[in-house]
């Protein structure tokens, strides 16, 4: 069975199948940075393509379809802590939306 591509936002957590563009550019690495703009909250995010999970089962059919917008060339100074970056945003973000939800009322 192919595997693909899955992308979560980190803004509103929705998951969904990365589709790439087709010819895939030779310049494309792991280090490469990935632009995609999520459909549900509009935020562009441009992470780099190791930290785009690889699903090894068939995708769900309602999972939704991104397009990636932009692929630049390998950076030549990655950041070592990227994941972490990348999680400590999807924690913030969660964090905003449950004090924006269970804030007590002054």
């Amino acid at each position: 069975m192919p595997s693909y591509s899955s992308f979560m936002c980190p803004n509103c957590e929705g998951h969904f199948r990365v589709i790439w563009p087709e010819p895939l550019p030779n310049y494309t690495d792991p280090c490469s940075k990935v632009k995609m703009e999520c459909p549900d909250c509009g935020e562009v995010t441009e992470l780099y393509a190791y930290l785009i999970d690889r699903i090894l089962q068939a995708p769900e059919p309602g999972l939704p379809k991104i397009e990636v917008l932009s692929i630049s060339p390998r950076d030549p100074n990655p950041d070592p802590y990227a994941r972490s970056h990348y999680w400590q945003r999807v924690w913030a973000c969660r964090e905003a939306r449950y004090r924006t939800t269970y804030r007590p009322v002054k």
